[in-house]
């Protein structure tokens, strides 16, 4: 019978709706205050230091009704992060660290209970860079969970920061994938007048920022295995790497002390998801970063996101090996998981 490379999907968010249950039962006590409230849109949660979110949808709940999304659309695998939402990083540090454990031992638990097609994805305290080297190591050596999704824009502590550096370190030691993803609060959020273009401009605008900040403040340089994903293409980034080099050469960004020649040489450092939605920006997307550094993306379970994110990376009429290098390979590789095939 002839075989085909599983699919694998590294963008898809998800909260256990065990999470909900535990904030409620002692949300206060824990969490400094946070609670949830049911509305007629779905739960809503109370995040201490940020307020009221947005609802939060019964697909983003259900751990298993995925699995019949990505059955309908030819994907067999899905890493599955905590929504950027709920992450906390506006908690206080100490309750910030009780609810990033609790919210990595429960998408843990959900993901164990899918018969491996759903591999948890874990967060991080990052305001507090011990506790988060501390939890990192127990995600992946204990949960086995092998990435961590964190915002561009983490709160307080840039990505870029010098306290963040022990957090890279065990992340190169441990062979976690640092997963970014650009949230609704960070720096383009402060465009007056904007607040419509939210999830069209902001996001590809922080992810742009976040990665360039990261090249340009030499963590590239110091960390030079860190697996390193942006999503949604990259942002902008990848689109406007002359402009980077150019203003880069003449002194306009900087410090100019960076080991390679200018900012674009280390694009093709990151890894890239294919959630552009179609082929012709993941033909540009391919000739600045090269085949081997993009992998399939969904953002499920977001209307904005991809519908058929298999279909969109098999419409740039690419051959079987680039197909399967995206589709398939290159995260298999980069999050450790084991080979396998699955019937056509």
């Amino acid at each position: 019978m002839a075989t085909r490379a599983i699919a694998v999907d590294i963008h898809g968010h998800g909260i256990p709706a065990r999470l909900l249950d535990e904030i409620r039962r002692d949300g206060t006590r824990l969490f400094d205050g946070m609670t949830v409230e049911g509305t007629p849109a779905g739960p809503v949660v109370f995040i201490p230091g940020l307020g009221k979110i947005r609802p939060l949808a019964a697909p983003m709940l259900d751990f298993r009704d995925r699995l019949a999304w990505l059955d309908e659309r030819g994907i067999d695998l899905q890493i599955v992060s905590p929504w950027l939402d709920m992450q906390g990083y506006e908690m206080p540090p100490q309750a910030f660290v009780r609810w990033a454990i609790a919210m990595n031992d429960a998408v843990a638990d959900d993901c164990a209970s899918s018969g491996g097609r759903l591999i948890g994805m874990s967060t991080l305290p990052v305001s507090d860079p011990k506790a988060s080297v501390k939890e990192l190591e127990r995600t992946v050596r204990e949960l086995h969970l092998p990435a961590v999704m964190l915002s561009t824009d983490p709160g307080p502590v840039p990505l870029h920061d010098s306290s963040l550096e022990d957090v890279w370190s065990a992340a190169e030691d441990l062979g976690a994938v640092i997963v970014l993803h650009p949230s609704l609060t960070g720096p383009a959020s402060r465009i007056p007048h904007s607040a419509d273009f939210g999830n069209l401009y902001w996001r590809g605008i922080d992810t742009m920022f976040a990665a360039t900040r990261l090249v340009l403040a030499g963590v590239l340089d110091r960390h030079p295995r860190l697996k390193t994903v942006l999503l949604h293409g990259g942002g902008f980034l990848p689109y406007q790497t002359a402009r980077l080099d150019r203003s880069y050469v003449i002194n306009a960004i900087g410090p100019r002390n960076l080991q390679r020649e200018k900012p674009s040489d280390y694009l093709a450092d990151f890894y890239y998801d294919t959630c552009l939605l179609t082929a012709p920006a993941l033909r540009l997307l391919r000739e600045v970063a090269g085949d081997a550094r993009i992998v399939l993306g969904s953002d499920y379970p977001f209307p904005i996101g991809d519908p058929d994110p298999v279909g969109t990376v098999r419409a740039a009429d690419w051959d079987d090996d680039t197909n399967r290098r995206i589709l398939s390979d290159t995260a298999v590789r980069l999050f450790g998981l084991a080979p396998q095939d699955s019937d056509v």
